[in-house]
């Protein structure tokens, strides 16, 4: 079910797709982000509705050939950091399931930093913290423990880990 509508999670708050500004190769960009392989077709659709009116002059729908959902709560997995005032540093939090959680930073080495850094097109890695928490302990979910990247991987999922949820790390081990 790799179809759906796009939003994307900015400053707290999901927000539709701009029309105007999507064309195949954002497509291609979701829906191999997701792991749902290329794009079959996509489309918009306009909408005058209260909900969308503020949002975007309409909504955007793409079909890829995989089967993951992409709308609001498929964009599962998104990585962020926080707690540094910027986008390429901070502590890495990653939505599954509908929540925002952390990663532990048991096995955490500087592959894995530059596989995050690429997936959030922020180069290469500068550094790995080894100091626990040094960008402040999260809350909510730990979501992933023992990565293990190569380093040359797209993102964080192609990473191996025991899988999501699966660890035993206290929110002072989360990575930043």
């Amino acid at each position: 079910q790799c179809e759906g509508e796009v939003e994307v999670f900015i400053h707290q708050v999901w927000r539709r797709v701009l029309l105007d500004s999507w064309s195949l190769t954002e497509s291609s960009v979701v829906c191999r982000q997701l792991g749902c392989g290329s794009v079959l077709n996509f489309y918009g659709s306009s909408s005058s509705s209260p909900e969308h009116s503020h949002d975007s002059s309409g909504e955007l729908q793409l079909s890829t050939n995989s089967q993951l959902q992409l709308h609001t709560t498929a964009v599962n997995h998104l990585p962020w950091l926080v707690g540094s005032g910027g986008d390429c540093a901070g502590r890495l939090e990653v939505f599954h399931s509908g929540s925002w959680g952390t990663v532990c930073d048991d096995s955490w080495d500087i592959k894995d930093a530059h596989v995050v850094c690429r997936q959030l097109q922020c180069g290469v890695a500068l550094s790995n913290q080894q100091v626990p928490a040094w960008f402040g302990p999260g809350s909510g979910p730990i979501w992933l423990d023992e990565v293990e990247c190569e380093g040359n991987e797209k993102s964080l999922w192609s990473c191996s880990s025991p899988g999501w949820g699966k660890h035993d790390c206290q929110h002072k081990e989360d990575v930043g």
